[in-house]
């Protein structure tokens, strides 16, 4: 008996378990930094604030940083991670997971259902592009965190209309700067494009007769005139390249064989389409929804 016992154990440890290396939550349960990127102020004011929430209706927010993933993908770990910490009142199921991956340089906000009404998928990426992406870019994940906290607590609190205390987060600026080559190079391209635009102007003008009024004429000149307003705002070299190409173009009308002015658009067939661009704000990957973001 003892050796079938032997022989059983030894067939338990050879199957393989899949274990998640799930991080468990420490004492302060609120604030889980094992990836060390926090500041002591950071955690404590993340503490402090979270308990006061949780004080009024029960709303959980949790922040968690980890090393790495250790193979997860990052919406499976901040699922199993908001199972298990049990985030939010059991009845409301009102929290919220902030949580860093390091290595993998990835942030995901999970959300439980009681809060899906106030924190949609949209909203949750573009609080992270707005208010915690850029920090996370320069690698200064302290401030990117505590400004994404203050995002989402004051955003609670306030359609919520809870009696807390909260600070409003700070829209990074933009430090980007352009070296002379690059900016010059910009100005030459505007100015070039607005004598572009001056060419094509003028030669759909071109010397107006009585005879000749076609409606086109007037169409064309007032599409011309819009793309001169949206691009006008390095004003100078544009306005200066429009005036050069429109008098160049007034000299060189579009004829046809027979001798009339005609607009060219419209006598080649071909037309104008503005088309646009749409983003997604993100998408949650759980019952409770949320986003994920790279940085």
């Amino acid at each position: 008996m003892k050796k079938i016992k032997l022989i059983l154990l030894a067939l338990l440890l050879l199957i393989p378990f899949n274990v998640k290396a799930i991080v468990p939550p420490m004492s302060d349960f609120y604030v889980n930094d094992y990836a060390n990127v926090l500041s002591s102020e950071t955690e404590e004011y993340i503490i402090d604030q979270s308990k006061k929430l949780a004080a009024v209706d029960g709303t959980q927010i949790v922040v968690v940083t980890v090393p790495d993933l250790d193979g997860e993908e990052i919406e499976d770990y901040a699922h199993e991670l908001f199972k298990s910490y049990g985030i939010g009142d059991s009845q409301k199921n009102n929290g919220l997971l902030l949580l860093l991956a390091l290595e993998e340089r990835l942030m995901r906000i999970e959300v439980g259902d009681g809060l899906e009404g106030i924190l949609p998928d949209g909203k949750t990426g573009r609080f992270q592009d707005e208010y915690m992406i850029p920090y996370f870019s320069e690698d200064d994940f302290d401030k990117g965190m505590k400004n994404g906290y203050d995002a989402f607590y004051s955003e609670i609190v306030k359609l919520n209309n809870l009696d807390i205390d909260y600070s409003e987060p700070t829209m990074p600026s933009s430090d980007i700067s352009y070296s002379f080559a690059e900016k010059f190079a910009f100005f030459v391209f505007i100015g070039v494009f607005g004598f572009i635009i001056g060419v094509n102007m003028g030669i759909s003008m071109g010397p107006f007769t009585k005879k000749h009024k076609p409606l086109g004429y007037t169409i064309d000149i007032i599409l011309n005139l819009i793309i001169l307003l949206c691009f006008s705002a390095p004003a100078i070299p544009f306005i200066l390249g429009f005036i050069f190409g429109l008098q160049e173009g007034m000299k060189h009308p579009y004829r046809t064989r027979y001798g009339s002015v005609r607009n060219r658009y419209y006598d080649s067939g071909s037309s104008f389409s503005f088309g646009g661009s749409s983003s997604s704000g993100g998408g949650g990957h759980s019952s409770g929804g949320g986003s994920t973001r790279h940085f």
